[in-house]
């Protein structure tokens, strides 16, 4: 299960974005989240495959993997196919690994799934920890280290494998043209 969190700063707040679950027979009816969902195992699908799909069915955005960060991975014993419940081995039914992804937000996202979703909005994320409970649960367990990983996003990325070999190959023609 993949959950991303697109992001935005305006006049100085950070914003994400999220849309109300409207859908009175799914799970978590009118709790708020972002793009994302369930990997498609027949297909191998991983989770970072998964929530680059999801996105783009739920949103129409098209995510660039240079500026996707996953920032949360717990994997769990579940009796629940759709969440990670906590159960003893010989309980369970399902191994259930959830991973939350941070993405600036760079483009405005289409309403796809109307039966499903209600209209993409921005919410202050500095609300949404005073009205946590009106998250879905891996949003409303995580919202803290949400905030604070946007906080350092930028430099986080900059870290990240891929982007470090891109900065040593814009460093390397940068002295030859100095030369």
């Amino acid at each position: 299960m993949t959950q991303l969190i697109l992001f935005t700063e305006i006049e100085n707040e950070i914003c994400i974005l999220l849309a109300r679950r409207i859908n009175p027979n799914k799970d978590f009816y009118l709790k708020l989240n972002g793009p994302g969902g369930k990997a498609i195992h027949e297909k191998n699908e991983n989770i970072d495959v998964c929530v680059i799909r999801e996105c783009f069915e739920e949103a129409e955005i098209v995510l660039r993997n240079e500026k996707l960060l996953k920032i949360f991975e717990e994997t769990c014993y579940s009796t629940k196919e759709w969440r990670a419940e906590p159960c003893l081995q010989k309980e369970a039914k399902y191994i259930v690994t959830l991973a939350i992804y941070l993405h600036p937000l760079e483009e405005p996202p289409k309403h796809t799934e109307p039966h499903t979703l209600g209209p993409w909005d921005l919410y202050k994320i500095k609300d949404l920890l005073k009205h946590q409970n009106e998250l879905i649960p891996i949003l409303e367990e995580n919202i803290e280290l949400i905030d604070g990983k946007i906080k350092t996003y930028r430099q986080d990325v900059l870290e990240l494998p891929i982007n470090m070999q891109k900065l040593e190959e814009i460093k390397i023609k940068l002295e030859k043209q100095s030369q």
